[in-house]
């Protein structure tokens, strides 16, 4: 195999070479300045419309979320102090020794007297400083045994000033039924 002969630059050759050399670094270091300076430089109006419109889709999307559970929460302690109410009056119908009176057929539509209360927070009756639920309550005798009495109790909160069948919120109705004999002495 042949050997290869190093071929050396001359004295004039190597100032032509060196100017080559520093040519191509400045070249190179413009190069990488332009690269650098261009991934620096940011984002452009559209990139950040574009972003800002998804940031306020999220942020809408998220209020809407919250108020939504908000009105979860609400109807549901609404229906939950509904369902005490309900058993609260139930119990007390149940345990009557005393005949209970047969109400109207439409006791549970309309403020029958003697089966409607309006009530406060607590659970008291309070006609004076405005109800926050209605309850009303049916007592009528079984189609096929006359000695047995089917008791239905329901309660609602009101959401309009003064009374009368329009106070009772029908989304947080709560209606709870039962069946008693009627006393035998």
């Amino acid at each position: 195999m042949p050997r290869r002969q190093t071929v050396r630059p001359r004295a004039e050759n190597s100032s032509n070479s060196e100017a080559a050399t520093a040519a191509a670094v400045l070249l190179s270091l413009h190069a990488m300045r332009r690269v650098r300076w261009s991934s620096v430089q940011g984002t452009t109006l559209v990139e950040a419309i574009i972003a800002i419109g998804l940031l306020a889709g999220v942020v809408a999307s998220l209020a809407a979320l919250s108020a939504m559970a908000v009105r979860t929460a609400t109807l549901s302690r609404e229906r939950t102090l509904a369902a005490w109410l309900c058993v609260q009056k139930m119990e007390q119908l149940r345990s009557q020794i005393l005949p209970l009176p047969v109400s109207p057929a439409d006791a549970l539509l309309r403020d029958a007297p003697g089966f409607v209360e309006y009530l406060d927070a607590a659970g008291r009756e309070d006609a004076a400083r405005g109800a926050v639920f209605v309850r009303r309550w049916s007592v009528r005798a079984l189609d096929r045994d006359p000695d047995l009495l089917v008791l239905v109790v329901e309660a609602s909160p009101c959401r309009v000033a003064g009374h009368g069948p329009a106070c009772g919120d029908a989304t947080a109705r709560v209606r709870i039924a039962s069946v008693r004999p009627r006393p035998a002495w």
